[in-house]
């Protein structure tokens, strides 16, 4: 069931980018989206809850990042989870500053071939350290 996690993950990547409402197929509809930790500096809230929750944290980020894009990295097979290792970058929407984050990952956890939880790291090393995993650099 690992394998198929991640290619669930890859198919809802590849239609998000391309803003096609499938790609929320792979989303339970309980679905909890976590921030990033750091992110409530920024004024997010702990948990977004539901398909509708994760719109709404997806339309604070168009608020603050034009042209937001993830380019995804590495998938990592974690068993019933996915490893998203990823660069997101942007513009920032009053600033017109290019943005980058070089050190993002996702980490999805699936039940029953839907996603039930994703929890967002600024930092990677703590994704891996979350899920008892060393990276293949070190």
């Amino acid at each position: 069931m690992s394998q198929q996690n991640v290619e669930i993950i890859r198919r809802f990547y590849e239609a998000w980018m391309q803003r096609d409402s499938s790609a929320f197929d792979a989303f339970d509809p309980a679905i909890v989206l976590h921030p990033a930790a750091e992110a409530d500096r920024v004024g997010l809230e702990d948990a977004y809850h539901g398909h509708d929750g994760v719109r709404r944290y997806m339309r604070l980020i168009a608020e603050v990042v034009d042209d937001y894009r993830p380019e995804i990295i590495q998938l990592i097979d974690a068993g019933e989870k996915v490893l998203t290792l990823a660069v997101e970058s942007g513009r920032g929407k009053h600033s017109g500053a290019e943005v980058e984050s070089r050190n993002t990952a996702h980490v999805w956890t699936l039940r029953g071939g839907r996603a039930v939880l994703l929890d967002l790291y600024w930092d990677r090393d703590r994704a891996f350290a979350d899920l008892g995993l060393v990276p293949e650099d070190q």
